[in-house]
């Protein structure tokens, strides 16, 4: 197995990731999932997980890239100036930079997301639909816009403190007014609908952050039958060993079948 650390630029911000090269067959070009992190997140995940799932992946002969978003993990830019938009803009630049690497399939690239990573992943793979070749998702946070639209709350907390203070106070990061504001115009479901290949949903039924209900939302947005799989007990943080061990013998099963 070959660990390989690689960066391209997007709107001037050096976006830094990591690459997982099966070394099954030398020289040649693999299947390759993209990972895209969740909100205020980076690319190792909860618990690392991205690399667990990473190095599974590459037991299979599928090549795994994950990269940190603009103002997260140790890519450049500013939390602050973060919005679900911004992230759609460069997830579609990292699926373009990664189709051209030479251990990269062009033909056979995948996405998967984990929370508001998998919202990003859905779009993408909207705007993208001929260059995906399978996508799937970890809890799917769209709540974010009945959230943000209806409740005016971040899991739960007022958005009325940005009035006050100038931020939003994530977790002790400060974010921006822009995000509030890209959200009320995104379209989540019609943008992730134009997608037309093979979708996996693994979701817990004890998800308070991103509730099931979402999961099923996307259900009904795809014309083509996807494959929704809920996990009695499990949390958003995917937090026990058997709860993780299931979304991982789940997602190599669907690429397994789905991204070769």
């Amino acid at each position: 197995m070959s660990l390989q650390y690689i960066e391209t630029s997007v709107h001037g911000l050096t976006l830094r990731g990591t690459a997982h090269i099966p070394e099954t067959l030398k020289g040649g070009k693999y299947p390759t999932v993209i990972m895209f992190h969740g909100f205020g997140a980076n690319r190792i995940e909860y618990f690392y997980s991205f690399v667990q799932i990473s190095r599974l992946l590459e037991k299979q002969g599928i090549a795994a890239v994950r990269f940190d978003f603009g103002g997260h993990g140790e890519s450049e830019g500013d939390f602050y100036d973060v919005t679900i938009s911004g992230e759609v803009e460069e997830g579609k630049a990292i699926v373009n930079f990664v189709r051209q690497l030479e251990f990269v399939d062009p033909s056979r690239v995948s996405l998967m997301g984990m929370s508001l990573g998998s919202v990003v992943a859905s779009i993408v793979a909207g705007d993208l639909s001929e260059d995906i070749h399978s996508l799937c998702m970890w809890s799917p946070a769209a709540t974010v816009t009945d959230e943000i639209n209806n409740n005016k709350t971040i899991q739960g907390q007022p958005i009325s403190s940005m009035d006050q203070q100038g931020y939003f106070d994530f977790n002790s990061l400060r974010l921006g007014p822009g995000f509030i504001e890209d959200v009320a115009s995104l379209d989540i479901y019609t943008r992730a609908s134009s997608f037309k290949g093979n979708v996996a949903i693994i979701h817990g039924d004890q998800d308070f952050i991103a509730p099931i209900q979402y999961a099923y939302q996307y259900e009904q947005t795809y014309s083509q039958p996807i494959g929704i799989q809920i996990i009695e007990g499990a949390d958003h943080s995917w937090g026990n060993v058997p709860h993780r061990e299931q979304l991982f013998r789940n997602t190599l099963d669907f690429f397994e079948k789905n991204a070769k």
